[in-house]
């Protein structure tokens, strides 16, 4: 009886370590660690994509950052899972710079960048001299260049690649502006300080500024919209389809259109709704 005993105990044994090792060999993941900057990519998730994602058995935890460099390297060292807060131009670039391998994989709806004044309501109110801010990160700043540029404030040398541009490519400057470069993150802290200011809307939003109370709002194109990035390494794994499958969800079209008034739908969004 005691042999008996020993050997239904030594099987039981082998049954779990089997068990343990096919749940490691297919790669599922129920616990997953989304990085986003604080404001209203984080509140996408916390609001809507985490419960979508719990429903599916999986235990969901944000991380909130409030800079645009540690998210990546956060995803990059395994810190995190995914990260949910740059288009995929930024992405681009930063792999470049940082020797990295991160993937872009789809846009969630996003907020524009949009110039804000506590001393102007519109933009006819520029004048000579005046102090304009702006994202001193290379694709931020190039995307507030163009809107001066079209806005007639600046002319870009057109010779250069307009998603690269920077203040130092500017040509003519007829209004002699004081374009000041800042950490994108310190825009809405020293909004006082200038005359206008172009602010990621992530970082506006964040920070109590209102889309509609801004004295301009960007056309924004579809690349630089704001995206979900992992490691490449992850993209055929289970989590990646179920975070996936929650963005693209009708439950998340109705938190867009309750919640997210302004900001910018990416195609699956308006596609779904052309459906209804």
């Amino acid at each position: 009886m005691r042999k008996i005993m020993i050997s239904i105990l030594i099987l039981a044994g082998i049954l779990s370590l089997a068990a343990c090792s096919s749940g490691k060999a297919s790669g599922e993941k129920k616990q997953i660690k989304i990085g986003a900057t604080a404001g209203p990519y984080s509140d996408q998730i916390k609001e809507s994509i985490k419960p979508l994602l719990e429903k599916e058995g999986y235990s969901v935890k944000i991380v909130e950052f409030n800079d645009y460099i540690q998210p990546n390297k956060a995803l990059d060292e395994g810190d995190i899972d995914v990260n949910v807060y740059q288009n995929p131009r930024y992405l681009e670039q930063f792999n470049k710079d940082h020797e990295m391998d991160l993937v872009y994989l789809y846009a969630v709806p996003s907020a524009p960048i949009a110039i804000y004044s506590e001393k102007h309501t519109k933009l006819s109110d520029v004048k000579a001299g005046v102090k304009v801010t702006l994202p001193n990160d290379p694709v931020n700043m190039a995307r507030s260049l163009q809107m001066m540029e079209q806005y007639g404030w600046i002319k870009l040398n057109p010779k250069i690649d307009a998603t690269t541009v920077s203040e130092k490519d500017i040509i003519e400057n007829n209004l002699n502006l004081n374009i000041v470069p800042l950490e994108a993150g310190q825009l809405p802290r020293s909004l006082g300080d200038s005359d206008f200011a172009f602010i990621n809307g992530n970082f506006a939003l964040a920070s109590g500024l209102k889309l509609d109370e801004s004295v301009a709002i960007e056309k924004t194109p579809d690349h630089y919209l704001v995206g979900v990035a992992i490691k490449k390494e992850d993209k055929d794994k289970p989590f990646v389809a179920a975070l996936q499958s929650a963005y693209h969800s009708k439950e998340f079209l109705e938190y867009t259109n309750e919640k997210l008034v302004g900001f910018v739908k990416p195609s699956y969004q308006t596609e779904l709704e052309a459906k209804k």
